[in-house]
């Protein structure tokens, strides 16, 4: 049963170490994506008032 243990253990830290740097980039994907979306969504009137400060 321990023999089981670690190599799920060990096959899942090795599945895991692409993630290192897929999940930053996807993540910054998103954040992209949502900024996107909310600038879309938010009448300009909005930000020029702001640009005027």
């Amino acid at each position: 049963m321990t023999r089981w243990i670690s190599l799920i253990v060990m096959m899942t830290f090795f599945a895991m170490l692409p993630l290192d740097i897929d999940a930053p980039t996807v993540n910054l994907c998103l954040m992209a994506c949502l900024r996107w979306a909310v600038l879309a969504a938010v009448p300009a009137a909005g930000f020029q008032r702001e640009q005027l400060a």
